[in-house]
């Protein structure tokens, strides 16, 4: 039993089925192990940042940690792009990483690839740490499983230097970290258990109040599963519902309640004359508000799971820090024990909002959702066209139409579809643009 096969059982009992990287001389004892254990499909890709962004892909498509791993040095700063999209998007990506002898590792000492990999991993990771002792791998593991599936979803490094990996455990140091080894797996993204500033009931009696309210939907929704209370809230209050990039489909854009994103045509008919909003799991970003342009209502109620993103960019009246889908079934239930006899305020606008139209039409786009099974799932890259797909393509279904949406890293739509394809078992359509195909072009050998 060596460090590196402590390792792959470790990821094996946090889920772990499949592994996308390039293999080095630093990782060549973790690629063995992953052999010996065979629980473990491994993709190879032809660049690390390629790599990054095929776990992204697949966690995005699969709602579970996607897992990259590189060698040492340049492989690893290779990926940080793609760790970085991650982080920007809130997104479930590993990554593991091999380092110089632990041994010297604080001293610049001339070993080949040496660099700080945990100061250049750190920003842009929820956590970040580096193998000192195997006995540690069990723990560390379950750390970064815990930090990526647990409130906000972002990324995770785990560093592990060669001369671990390839080194024995002895029999007694074995039986010590066996207790520890088991039930380390973490399942789906949970929600914090301990959140703060819970608001429901007033929630429940401005919007009960309101004669026009709205509801935006973003990405927290979709990762915390809370497409049916969504629908559900519009229903009972007869409510439009609109959305950022990362919350498209979680209404079907069919659906008579639907406006589509936040920049449509017909949301924009609708948001200038709410009266009160509800934003579940949105940050209100740049993109997304067209550079703060959206309107919104004086009176704005904010959940979302990071404290921190509570009136970030805009006043809220009423901020929630909680899971989207549990905080939105105890509104329901609020609502549902008060008696609503008023008349939606919605009634006289409805028609023009549900029927405004674009103002030029866009052939592709149009052709591409005329084509495509309702069930497609589609990837593009960062833009022009993927920006206008962003209002004018309808997603129907919640993980169907993907974009990098914050930190909009070019190149990224080929190889994150690829990852997808992967957990999929089948190739999926993915939209370039500006050049974006030559900014991954050995991906294309990986596929």
């Amino acid at each position: 039993m060596t460090g590196a096969d402590l390792l792959v059982q470790s990821l094996f009992a946090a889920g772990v089925r499949v592994l996308f990287g390039m293999p080095g001389s630093h990782t060549v004892a973790l690629y063995d192990a992953i052999v010996r254990h065979g629980g473990i499909r491994t993709i190879l890709c032809r660049n690390e940042q390629a790599g990054a962004f095929m776990a992204d892909g697949y966690a995005r498509v699969t709602g579970q940690p996607g897992v990259v791993c590189t060698t040492a040095g340049p492989g690893a700063t290779n990926a940080l792009t793609g760790v970085a999209e991650a982080w920007g998007d809130s997104v479930p990506v590993l990554l593991v990483s091999g380092q110089v002898n632990h041994d010297r590792l604080h001293q610049e000492c001339g070993n080949y690839h040496e660099i700080d990999l945990e100061g250049i991993f750190r920003p842009c990771t929820k956590y970040v740490g580096t193998v000192m002792d195997n006995r540690q791998i069990p723990a560390m593991v379950a750390a970064a499983f815990e930090a990526m599936t647990v409130g906000r979803a972002r990324p995770a490094a785990l560093i592990l230097p060669q001369d671990l990996m390839s080194s024995s455990l002895s029999a007694g140091e074995w039986s010590g970290v066996k207790a520890k080894f088991v039930g380390t797996g973490c399942s789906a993204l949970t929600p914090d258990p301990s959140p703060r500033g819970r608001g429901e009931k007033d929630a429940a009696a401005l919007l009960a109040q309101a004669q026009r309210p709205i509801i935006l939907a973003g990405g927290g929704a979709v990762w915390a599963n809370a497409g049916p209370e969504i629908r559900e809230l519009a229903r009972l209050l007869d409510c439009p519902v609109i959305t950022s990039q990362q919350g498209k489909g979680i209404l079907d854009e069919r659906d008579p309640h639907s406006l589509g994103h936040a920049r449509s045509t017909r949301a924009r008919i609708a948001t200038p004359v709410a009266d009160v909003m509800l934003a579940v799991g949105c940050r209100f970003t740049e993109v997304m508000t067209l550079f703060r342009k959206l309107r919104v209502p004086e009176r704005l109620v904010q959940i979302d799971i990071d404290p921190g993103q509570i009136g970030m960019n805009y006043p809220v009246e009423i901020g929630i820090v909680a899971d989207a889908k549990e905080s939105l079934q105890a509104i329901l239930t609020a609502l549902t024990l008060r008696q609503n006899t008023k008349t939606s305020g919605w009634t006289e606008i409805w028609p023009a909002a549900r029927t405004a139209k674009r103002a030029a039409s866009e052939w592709l786009i149009d052709v591409l959702r005329a084509e495509l099974p309702d069930d497609a799932v589609v990837f593009t890259d960062a833009s022009e066209m993927a920006f206008r797909m962003h209002t004018d393509y309808p997603a129907y279904l919640p993980r169907s139409f993907f974009y990098p949406s914050n930190y909009i890293a070019l190149g990224w739509g080929f190889p994150a579809a690829l990852g997808a394809a992967v957990a999929f078992g089948s190739p999926l359509p993915e939209g370039e643009g500006r050049g974006s195909w030559s900014a991954s072009p050995a991906t294309a050998v990986s596929s």
